[in-house]
């Protein structure tokens, strides 16, 4: 019998996220990262509207701001994407055990 894999991969899985509890967020380029108050820390995942200005994952966060002036820095929220994962995982759950 044949193998099957199939790779599933949730595109800018943290901004989409964030996406989804702001909408105001969806027609700006996003970044969600360490601590934007203090400006500290790194790019931790990106939408595709700053993938497109260049801004890269695990940059500084000047960095990014200085390709992207319009970047808007969201602090991340585990909770959410944990939530978004397990509703993904009981997708994968309807078609196979082998997650």
């Amino acid at each position: 019998m044949a193998k099957i894999f199939l790779h599933s991969d949730l595109n800018n899985f943290f901004a989409s996220v964030e996406c989804l509890y702001d909408p105001s967020l969806r027609d700006k380029p996003v970044a969600v990262c360490g601590n934007p108050e203090a400006r500290h820390g790194i790019v931790l995942a990106k939408n595709m509207l700053a993938k497109k200005k260049g801004v890269k994952t695990g940059e500084a966060l000047w960095q990014a701001k200085e390709k992207c002036p319009d970047l808007v820095f969201v602090k991340p929220h585990y909770d959410r994407y944990l939530k978004f994962s397990e509703l993904a995982q009981e997708i994968y759950k309807e078609y196979t055990d082998l997650i």
